[in-house]
């Protein structure tokens, strides 16, 4: 059986791309940083594919930052959207409804139609979130829109 891939996904972890950043922080007690840090310190099981294509779901985040859906979930969320839901974690492959905790954004390309398999993620595969700066963020071709925009 193969044991799936590796793969680092760079994050920009902001507020403007990540508006439950701060939600986050607040609810552990801990600065932005550490949730930054949390987050991207650990490597991710992918589960399964689902909700949309490419979209994988990952875990399990530390207990701390579990979080609940969102109670109303957006009518858009931007493209490589990086967010938590319980103790899962994902980046939206494209733009979408839903209702998770947004805490930054990726510039990979989650879902291709030209890739083989389609998606970059395959269940079994690894994952860790890599925190990268905006200049970084841009130059790896990622889109800084800010969430509210897409409202």
């Amino acid at each position: 059986r193969n044991l799936g891939q590796s793969h680092v996904v760079p994050v920009w972890y902001d507020p403007s791309v990540g508006p439950e950043l701060a939600l986050l922080a607040k609810r552990t007690g801990w600065p932005v940083s550490e949730v930054i840090r949390r987050h991207s310190e650990h490597q991710y099981q992918v589960f399964a594919l689902g909700f949309a294509p490419g979209f994988a779901f990952m875990g399990l985040v530390d207990e701390a930052l579990a979080a609940p859906r969102l109670d109303t979930p957006r009518k858009r969320v931007a493209t490589g959207s990086v967010g938590i839901a319980e103790r899962q974690t994902a980046a939206y492959p494209a733009q979408s409804p839903g209702g998770w905790n947004l805490i930054g954004r990726t510039p990979s390309a989650l879902f291709d139609r030209e890739r083989d398999g389609y998606s970059l993620m395959q269940p079994g595969d690894t994952v860790q979130f890599a925190p990268v700066s905006h200049a970084e963020f841009i130059r790896l071709g990622g889109d800084d829109t800010p969430q509210e925009a897409l409202a």
